[in-house]
């Protein structure tokens, strides 16, 4: 009886040939790699965004508070962008790198400034410095963002990541995001309210806010809270089954659109429910007996 030995060839090798002996005879095996390709830039990172005239770039470490027991000294750095509809801070890793060129000028962003210690109170206590340096530099431009080495995978994936941040904060202070919500159903409609005044505090003393009115199918109303802060700027209700927010914080808009959705998300059958930014939805049959 004839016998034979099967060997386990690791494919993550590079290509080589293998003597097997199978059946009494001498068989050479050719094994290849499951990729051959190089390590390639990020495609979303690597391409420039235009920085407008209006548009204001603030890079500084700023104070931050120790939240852990590591032995990092040094917090990580932050980019503001400043335009004619607000502000937003974007925070950055110590390993990305911003370059701006313009006709003017042409250099990177924070290189001559000195990372700001982490501030708690422990083994690690700094003074806490009474003002932190910027380097602050205003449109026209184009700002490159870059890694410290764009072969490491975790570097590239913040890489792309940055960059869209900071393309949408860019978009965020000069346009805006806007994000539109439809009801569907028999019945569902939505109204602006004012938010009544707290009962013990005199009503002069509390800003004037403002919420949403939804009838969507509950045998209650459902009230939510509009946003009370800078990078939140409207909310419009041009009919009664349509609702048009405006913000500057793309995060912010997404966040308050779905938590609005899920009150009522589209069921596939009817049809009905919260429709968010024009979505489609899969529709079904009812199963017929």
């Amino acid at each position: 009886m004839m016998s034979f030995n099967l060997f386990t060839v690791s494919a993550s090798r590079a290509s080589h040939l293998i003597a097997t002996p199978l059946l009494g005879r001498s068989v050479r095996l050719t094994v290849r790699q499951f990729s051959v390709t190089i390590n390639r830039a990020s495609h979303i990172g690597s391409k420039p965004i235009d920085i407008p005239p209006e548009v204001t770039l603030s890079f500084s470490y700023p104070v931050r508070p120790r939240t852990s027991t590591s032995a990092i000294p040094y917090g990580y750095p932050q980019i503001s962008v400043k335009g004619k509809l607000g502000k937003l801070d974007v925070d950055v890793l110590p390993f990305v790198t911003f370059t701006f060129e313009s006709p003017t000028t042409n250099r990177i962003l924070g290189a001559d400034l000195q990372p700001t210690p982490l501030t708690s109170p422990g083994k690690f206590v700094a003074e806490v410095p009474t003002a932190v340096p910027q380097d602050v530099i205003s449109g026209p431009g184009l700002l490159k963002v870059n890694v410290a080495d764009s072969a490491a995978k975790k570097q590239r994936g913040i890489w792309g990541l940055t960059r869209a941040l900071m393309a949408n904060a860019v978009h965020g202070v000069t346009e805006a995001f806007t994000s539109s919500l439809e009801l569907v159903g028999v019945g569902y409609r939505a109204s602006l309210e004012d938010i009544p005044p707290h009962p013990n505090q005199p009503a002069n003393s509390q800003p004037k806010r403002q919420r949403l009115n939804l009838r969507v199918g509950y045998s209650h109303p459902v009230l939510i809270n509009l946003p009370d802060s800078d990078t939140f700027l409207s909310c419009e209700v041009p009919s009664p089954n349509r609702i048009l927010l405006k913000g500057i914080d793309k995060q912010e808009l997404g966040l308050l659109g779905a938590g609005i959705r899920k009150w009522r998300p589209p069921e596939p059958y009817n049809g009905k429910g919260i429709y968010l930014n024009n979505e489609i939805i899969k529709r079904k049959e009812v199963k017929k007996k």
